[in-house]
């Protein structure tokens, strides 16, 4: 886990974690934070005093603060980092079917338009504007470009009953979580960076991911199939989203899923830029 934070605007990608903007991964360095206010047309962003230190959260009372939908003025342009320390007796449970049971129609996880964030002209950073982003300058994972907004919303014909916000498990246990509430984070001049694994952790939830690239534990698969890195809360797999020679699958359905005769209905990782994992399930699910 981590790191998330770097501490200096002259640190490398090596010091800090990743950030997700319109489809795009970002390296959290040094230049990235010291960059803030271009990438994101709005000069409030300064989150570094004049020697060049970042500003840090740097205790759990901070953290939990922080993470608060409603944080505190004294937190505007600190870096929320929150550390494995921070975290004492927390323990989750998931009940996922060990035989799926596959519905007439899909359940869609409802998510809203992506938001403005912080500034008049919202979070797409302006053309040129943000760290440069040549061969190898990124953490790892895949780094297509995005859709226009955060995912589709839930459709009429959908089942729109009580969902889990979990999307499901990882091979290594770790929670694949709904998307990370980036425009509130945003909103109050924070920035809450994920790992280069695309995971950070609150102290209620503890370690979780918000989006996948390529560091997971995976099973691979005999085929030439997308490796096997999780399954969701209806007990169907999940898979990478290339095939061995990078392809996605042409023929998704609107939950990310579809059927090979090998392994059945399944379903494919979104982008690794994209805040999400998959749209919706086909199988029940448990209900709370």
């Amino acid at each position: 886990m981590g790191p998330w934070c770097p501490d200096h605007i002259t640190d490398s990608a090596k010091e800090g974690g990743i950030w997700l903007s319109d489809g795009e991964v970002y390296d959290v360095d040094g230049a990235f934070v010291q960059n803030l206010a271009e990438f994101y047309n709005d000069t409030t962003w300064e989150m570094y005093d004049e020697e060049g230190n970042i500003y840090i959260t740097d205790t759990k009372e901070d953290c939990n603060n922080a993470a608060n939908p409603n944080v505190g003025e004294e937190y505007k342009n600190f870096c929320v980092e929150c550390i494995p320390a921070y975290i004492t007796n927390v323990t989750q449970s998931y009940l996922i079917p060990i035989r799926p049971v596959p519905q007439d129609e899909l359940t869609l996880f409802s998510r809203g338009p992506r938001g403005g964030g912080p500034g008049a002209d919202g979070p797409s950073p302006p053309d040129g504007a943000g760290p440069p982003r040549g061969p190898g300058d990124h953490n790892g994972g895949d780094r297509p470009g995005g859709r226009g907004d955060d995912g589709p919303p839930g459709r009429p014909n959908g089942n729109q009953n009580p969902i889990p916000s979990t999307r499901g498990i990882a091979l290594n246990g770790v929670e694949f979580s709904a998307p990370a509430p980036v425009n509130n984070i945003l909103s109050a001049y924070t920035l809450a960076p994920f790992d280069d694994a695309g995971g950070h952790i609150n102290v209620h939830q503890g370690y979780h991911y918000h989006t996948t690239t390529g560091m997971n534990r995976t099973i691979a698969q005999n085929d030439g199939h997308s490796g096997l890195i999780g399954y969701a809360m209806d007990g169907h797999g999940i898979y990478e989203r290339l095939d061995k020679n990078n392809i996605e699958p042409a023929d998704l359905d609107e939950a990310r899923g579809h059927y090979d005769k090998t392994r059945g209905y399944h379903y494919h990782v979104d982008a690794s830029g994209n805040n999400n994992f998959i749209n919706g399930l086909k199988g029940a699910y448990a209900v709370d």
